[in-house]
């Protein structure tokens, strides 16, 4: 269709569009038709339930955007999927968190 309206001389230039890959968590359900199945069958109490893979599941884990962030910027855009590790989400968690908590030591 939108080389027919580029065709036509409607518009200058085609738009742009970026491919990119799946991301993909190693031992992490994230199929959204598997994940409607536990929130419709009362396995877990919704979207943002703690144990669920999404953004807000992950908030409510305590989880500060900071480190959704630094993680995003770390794995990249990639045009081919990857298996990525859950450990390098909880070491992005862990820098951002090192920076904001008191640490004290007791013997």
């Amino acid at each position: 269709v939108a080389e027919r309206v580029f065709d036509a001389g409607l518009v200058d230039r085609l738009p742009r569009q970026i491919e990119f890959s799946r991301l993909n968590l190693k031992y992490t359900v994230l199929s959204k038709r598997k994940l409607i199945k536990l929130v419709e069958d009362k396995h877990v109490t919704g979207w943002d339930d703690p144990r669920m893979p999404t953004l807000s599941g992950i908030r409510r884990r305590g989880v500060p955007p900071a480190a959704i962030r630094l993680f995003c910027e770390r794995m990249g855009i990639s045009k081919s999927d990857s298996n990525i590790d859950f450990s390098i989400m909880e070491d992005c968690t862990r820098e951002v968190m090192d920076d904001a908590s008191p640490r004290a030591f007791a013997i």
